[in-house]
């Protein structure tokens, strides 16, 4: 009885210690992959601290670009437009704020651009030239306010910005006229067209078709008349043509 016991006993040890040393290993595992996934937590943290010290240089990149571009608009005679929302001085350019103050700042660029007269309005060679000219009705020297765009009768006048249409129609020597307004402070004037497509108090859209190239009013033969204001005075519209 007393070996039955004893035996008894010491096969439940056995099985105990087994059993321990079957838990000790699961636990030996488990603490292991609970490490391995530590190192991976903190090698991912690393690389997404990197990460977002990279993003940080591009928005900060990003922000000394759009302090460029509006230093160039300045240069052109255009304010910088106002940018609501709250301010993100003092804020990391991670910071959801900042973030937010530079997107509506893009927009607010991409919106003075699109009112600056930019590009031609017809594709064509440039015959004449701001200033003084030959007359060619006549004798004499007459101040040519804008420039003179061969290209086919037909051929499609687009505008150069944002803006509204002031007037359309006929417009003395200038013969059929479309003057757009833009919230820049710019006006353009496009005449001699053969066709007006776009009628007083209409917003149009840079590149939009405002009508077609004609002969019309005091003109020698087919071109667009193209003229840049500025505060009454005529700008020279070579300097629009292209960026620098």
């Amino acid at each position: 009885m007393f070996v039955s016991i004893y035996i008894f006993a010491s096969l439940m040890a056995y099985t105990f210690s087994l059993s321990l040393l079957s838990y000790k290993l699961h636990l030996k595992a488990r603490v292991e992959e609970l490490e391995e996934e530590n190192r991976e937590i903190i090698q991912k943290r690393k690389e997404l601290d990197r990460e977002k010290h990279l993003l940080a240089q591009k928005l900060r990149s990003l922000e000394a670009r759009l302090l460029e571009i509006e230093s160039y608009l300045s240069q052109r005679g255009i304010k910088k437009a106002a940018v609501g929302g709250p301010s993100y001085q003092g804020t990391s350019y991670l910071d959801l704020s900042r973030i937010e103050f530079l997107e509506k700042r893009a927009e607010a660029i991409i919106t003075e651009i699109r009112s600056i007269p930019l590009g031609y309005p017809v594709y064509g060679k440039i015959n004449s030239h701001v200033g003084w000219r030959k007359n060619p009705f006549g004798r004499g020297y007459e101040f040519h306010t804008g420039i003179d765009i061969d290209a086919p009768i037909g051929a499609q006048v687009r505008a150069t910005a944002d803006g509204v249409v002031v007037f359309a129609g006929r417009y003395a020597d200038y013969g059929n006229t479309v003057i757009l307004k833009h919230p820049s402070g710019y006006t353009t004037l496009y005449a001699h067209l053969s066709k007006i497509e776009v009628k007083e108090g209409k917003e149009v859209k840079a590149g939009q078709v405002l009508g077609r190239v004609g002969s019309t009013g005091r003109s020698t033969g087919p071109h667009l008349h193209y003229e840049v204001i500025r505060d009454g005075k005529h700008l020279n519209p070579i300097n629009f043509l292209v960026l620098k």
